[in-house]
């Protein structure tokens, strides 16, 4: 199902090749160098969502789905709706959720085959070449970020996907579809080696948390939390 289901992200990882501060890097060789976060002048990408902003609209969701084509029922971004506080005194909350880029990703540690890696900007990619579906990586993202698309042959019946800050757009100097359909500004994104804008005024923030903070996983995605929340900030 090449022509219709792999679009042009899947291609762009497939072909095995990454331009990175303009230097192609070999997917093979980065995922067999232990020291390749550490290479010279690559950027640092990371996201920011401020849930006071967030109006549960879903056009993140929408657009990455248009974006991405992820297989039927199966998204790389979702929006979480909760209630907060108890009936008659309650609210509804919005909380958008996607693959939080770990600093030291466990699905990286649980793939056999080594076909997910972190790349020097911080976005942690899938070689769809080398992956056979094993879908260890799946219950090993604490953030549930990870799936089977099963459209595609593997020895589990597909190949693992998640969000990857729509590493295509990026070099092509545009914003990741979530961030560019967002109507409230509710995500915020950039490289935060060299910030600009009101990304830049955001990483200042003191009140900045990552979801599921007791798990102290490292991530480089952020949320700004409910001001109204009863639940102290937590995600």
């Amino acid at each position: 199902m090449k022509g219709g289901c792999m679009n042009e992200r899947r291609l762009f990882l497939k072909n095995g090749l990454l331009a990175m501060a303009g230097t192609a890097v070999s997917i093979a060789a980065l995922s067999k160098t232990p020291k390749a976060e550490a290479a010279a002048g690559a950027k640092k990408y990371a996201m920011i969502i401020d849930l006071n902003r967030c109006t549960g609209c879903q056009s993140c969701v929408i657009a990455c789905k248009a974006q991405n084509k992820t297989v039927a029922k199966k998204f790389n971004t979702k929006l979480l709706i909760t209630e907060d506080g108890n009936y008659p005194d309650s609210r509804v909350v919005f909380t958008p959720v996607l693959c939080n880029q770990c600093e030291n990703p466990p699905c990286v540690t649980a793939c056999p085959v080594k076909a997910t890696f972190k790349l020097p900007n911080g976005i942690v990619v899938t070689d769809w070449d080398k992956c056979q579906g094993i879908g260890a990586c799946v219950p090993a993202c604490p953030y549930e970020a990870r799936f089977l698309d099963t459209r595609y042959k593997g020895q589990s019946g597909g190949k693992v996907d998640k969000c990857d800050f729509c590493l295509n757009r990026l070099e092509q100097g545009l914003m990741p579809a979530c961030v560019e359909a967002c109507a409230a500004s509710a995500r915020l994104f950039g490289d935060i080696n060299a910030p600009e804008g009101e990304f830049a005024e955001y990483l200042k923030r003191t009140d900045l948390v990552s979801r599921k903070a007791n798990l102290k996983i490292k991530t480089s995605m952020k949320y700004v939390p409910n001001r109204h929340s009863r639940k102290g900030g937590s995600l």
